[in-house]
């Protein structure tokens, strides 16, 4: 469903909403939610790094300029800007005018390339490349100390959106909804023998602004952070 003004990439629904805040939103208000749900979404991805247009989720990367350098051992590793990595169709070495492309199967058709099982990476092995025609590079070890860098093109990202990604974003969305009902900020209120008191753990945790709903969301989200690369 396309909200007013914005279509929610799907990391959770307006169901997901009512089922957490125990209540029923009426059907009038779902094209409001859905930009809600959008804006939330939007938080997520910049808060765990991601800012292509599908987010987390699997996307085609064509010539992406990627990071990479050369181990001590002569291997080639290339960080990707997107995780986690599912599959590669292409690599380039460019140094100045000179462009290698590396030849990504052998002859049984089997990869030549890793992804380890954390899948944020690529490794290359020195003693898989082989150079046809006329370059400068002979191997890796002739760019270890050079600048030089990779234009891959790749598939990544997430298939199926995470269950603690899809409950952060279900806080945040909560969390608009809830500042929305309670419009005048109020504290507390009391009715007759009633008296209901909205306390957050920011007060005591010194993070002025930000409400369980956020800190419970960004506990869930610090695990996918891709701290080390584009964060």
């Amino acid at each position: 469903m396309a909200g007013r003004h914005y279509t929610p990439l799907g990391y959770c629904d307006k169901t997901d909403i009512e089922n957490f805040l125990l209540l029923t939103i009426d059907s009038s208000f779902n094209e409001q939610i859905d930009d809600w749900i959008t804006t939330a979404e939007k938080q997520v991805n910049k808060y765990l790094g991601y800012t292509t247009a599908s987010g987390i989720l699997n996307e085609q990367i064509v010539d992406e300029t990627a990071i990479s350098h050369v181990d001590s051992e002569g291997n080639l590793l290339i960080y990707p800007r997107k995780i986690p990595i599912n599959s590669i169709s292409a690599i380039d070495l460019i140094k100045g005018t000179d462009v290698v492309t590396l030849t990504l199967t052998n002859d049984a058709d089997t990869a030549k390339y890793n992804i380890p099982t954390t899948a944020d990476y690529i490794l290359y092995p020195g003693y898989e490349l082989s150079i046809t025609g006329t370059s400068i590079i002979k191997s890796f070890m002739d760019l270890k100390f050079l600048k030089f860098f990779s234009r891959i093109d790749y598939i990544a990202g997430y298939t199926e959106v995470p269950a603690d990604i899809r409950q952060a974003t279900v806080n945040l969305v909560a969390d608009i909804v809830m500042r929305h009902t309670n419009k005048e900020a109020l504290e507390s209120i009391t009715q007759g023998r009633i008296s209901k008191r909205w306390f957050s753990r920011w007060e005591a945790s010194g993070q002025p602004g930000k409400s369980d709903f956020v800190l419970d969301a960004e506990k869930l989200l610090n695990p996918y952070r891709i701290l080390s690369q584009w964060v």
